[in-house]
């Protein structure tokens, strides 16, 4: 077992088509945290890992369950050396949905596929090239935007810190989750992920009267410096933390000598989305692939879905504490 997952690890390390979010260790957060199965499949060739695919296993509200790449963070899918390694995943997955009994497979992609399963482009990837000159950074910002980050600068103070940050990080992110209408992952699980990557995870936080007002969490990727989670108290707009923050990372990478940062997957023309064009980053739309066992149309599981809007917007109007009470419970359920 030991060997298996180290000719994982070390295909998923040399491979450019996967991440940090392909690596073996997020199967022991998915079971740990929500109880979730999962299910890693690779392709090999003469004892080498050709590709990989890992599956998470999730019991929704809506279906009896479904097969996902990957719940919860940015990216996921099939990662592959050849379109064959790609193609025999694809089938082991569908041989492995049937034995299952699941409603649907969801491969959350980076990248086209050679697959004939239908296909939504509604997600973007935005990533900033960084150098190492912040001053060529600063300069591709709008005067408007300058004039924001140096009004945050005098008010608030950014701090940058390891996994014992989490609590901080999370009393800003479950507040964001809420105000979103979006149930939130238990804190359970950033501590899982701090301690299975404890060395690369970055919790980088804007503070303004004492307490944290936004706030990022960051993985190093090798070169790309990736932030799946980014929050704000919404209640301290006027003070300009989000856009600090951005900007502060992005000097904080570039300082540190990463070629990009990853600003996470936004729905296209999303107001997100708009936020994050405001840094210059390159976009690339996401292709996620579905398979459903009766052949039927794609899911639309997505809170700019109109049938799931009611309920975003009564989230967004519970009680603090009940919404963080009850979120951890839902989003177990949600693929």
């Amino acid at each position: 077992m030991e060997q298996r997952r180290a000719q994982w690890d070390r295909f998923v390390a040399s491979h450019p088509g996967a991440c940090v979010y392909h690596d073996s260790r997020w199967k022991e957060i998915f079971e740990g945290t929500f109880g979730h199965r999962c299910h890693y499949l690779a392709a090999e060739r003469q004892g080498e890992v050709e590709g990989v695919l890992p599956l998470v296993e999730v019991r929704t509200l809506v279906f009896r369950h479904v097969l996902v790449s990957l719940p919860c963070v940015t990216y996921g899918g099939i990662a592959a050396r050849s379109e064959d390694a790609g193609r025999a995943l694809a089938q082991a997955a569908v041989r492995l949905a049937q034995q299952l009994g699941t409603h649907h497979i969801e491969l959350r992609q980076g990248s086209l596929l050679p697959l004939d399963w239908p296909s939504r482009t509604h997600k973007v990837a935005l990533a900033v090239p960084v150098s190492d000159d912040p001053h060529r950074l600063w300069s591709a910002l709008s005067s408007r935007m300058r004039g924001k980050i140096r009004k945050a600068q005098r008010e608030a103070t950014f701090t940058i810190s390891g996994p014992e940050a989490i609590e901080s990080f999370y009393s800003v992110f479950c507040r964001n989750m809420r105000d979103l209408g979006t149930p939130v992952y238990p804190l359970r699980f950033f501590e899982q992920i701090g301690r299975s990557f404890q060395q690369v995870v970055r919790l980088f936080l804007v503070s303004w009267q004492g307490r944290p007002v936004a706030a990022a969490f960051g993985l190093e990727d090798g070169s790309v410096l990736r932030l799946p989670w980014i929050c704000s108290d919404y209640r301290c707009g006027g003070i300009y933390a989000t856009e600090y923050l951005y900007w502060s990372v992005l000097q904080w990478a570039a300082d540190h000598h990463f070629a990009t940062v990853d600003l996470g997957r936004s729905t296209a023309e999303s107001g997100g989305h708009r936020f994050k064009r405001q840094f210059r980053p390159q976009e690339e739309m996401l292709h996620w692939y579905y398979w459903t066992s009766n052949g039927g149309r794609a899911p639309y599981l997505s809170p700019d879905n109109p049938r799931l809007r009611w309920a975003c917007h009564l989230w967004s109007h519970l009680p603090l504490a009940v919404a963080n009470h009850l979120g951890p419970w839902v989003v177990k359920n949600l693929p």
